[in-house]
């Protein structure tokens, strides 16, 4: 039995493009993409979700050949697409990875630094501390799931062939200043607080120069700014769950998915 190069390439196209997204997606999404995830277990997962979720796709058109210009528009189309819906999630925990940063660097605790394993960087303490803890919500509550299920629908939403328009990455780059404006957010009950501390110290100082107020001002400092954290970490659950809203919301934009009406083009 023989069978012509040309059903050969048809067949690989139904198969290929849907990977080319879905790994796009694996390799930048928060967690999965990190450096500490060897990139074969990333391939292996990206080539058994594509197994699973072939029956659910619908049918690649056959205009465009596999190995042609053409193709090679489309492959950098879906590259695009998987890498835009992953990395949403990396700036939603890279926001409170700034917040551990900010919050660091008020109290001094800046100092303690360690390298991040996801991204392989040196990072200070308390940005890795809320670096684990929204990747264990992230976790907890099912967001790698919802993934799955937003890439999956976008191939109807967003059938193999249509791109992101310009304003898609312009939500893109708004993300940097939402990032900031969050971090700064969740961060600023902290930054009065370690102000107050530091303005009354300075105010001590000022009054009694005899009295070694900075050796006491440091280590006052950093309890106030470990409590502090205690106190953020208590209710970090809301406001990562609004902001996971957020970046929901802008993945579904992205795939032309109506999330509000239960997930409907």
């Amino acid at each position: 039995m023989e069978f012509p190069a040309t059903i050969i390439l048809e067949w690989l196209a139904q198969f290929f493009w849907p990977l080319t997204r879905i790994s796009s997606m694996m390799m930048t999404m928060t967690f999965f993409g990190a450096r500490f995830v060897p990139v074969r277990v990333r391939l292996y997962l990206s080539l058994a979700i594509t197994f699973a979720v072939m029956p659910s796709i619908p049918r690649v058109p056959d205009t465009v050949e596999l190995v042609s210009l053409g193709g090679v528009i489309m492959l950098a189309q879906q590259i695009l697409i998987g890498v835009a819906m992953g990395t949403v999630t990396q700036f939603i925990i890279q926001t409170f990875v700034l917040l551990g940063q900010i919050l660091g660097m008020q109290s001094s605790l800046g100092f303690a630094s360690m390298v991040d394993p996801a991204n392989g960087q040196n990072t200070p303490l308390l940005g890795q501390l809320f670096m684990f803890v929204a990747t264990m919500i992230f976790l907890a509550t099912d967001g790698h799931l919802q993934m799955l299920n937003l890439v999956v629908m976008s191939f109807k939403s967003l059938p193999i062939g249509e791109s992101l328009q310009s304003a898609d990455f312009r939500a893109m780059a708004s993300w940097f200043g939402i990032m900031f404006s969050v971090g700064l957010g969740m961060s600023l009950a902290g930054i009065i607080a370690l102000l107050t501390v530091n303005l009354s110290f300075g105010i001590m100082t000022r009054a009694a120069p005899q009295l070694n107020i900075f050796s006491l001002g440091f280590s006052f400092a950093l309890l106030v700014g470990l409590l502090i954290c205690w106190y953020i970490l208590s209710g970090i659950l809301p406001h990562y769950l609004n902001h996971w809203d957020t970046g929901l919301n802008t993945i579904c934009d992205l795939i032309r998915l109506d999330c509000a009406n239960g997930g409907g083009a």
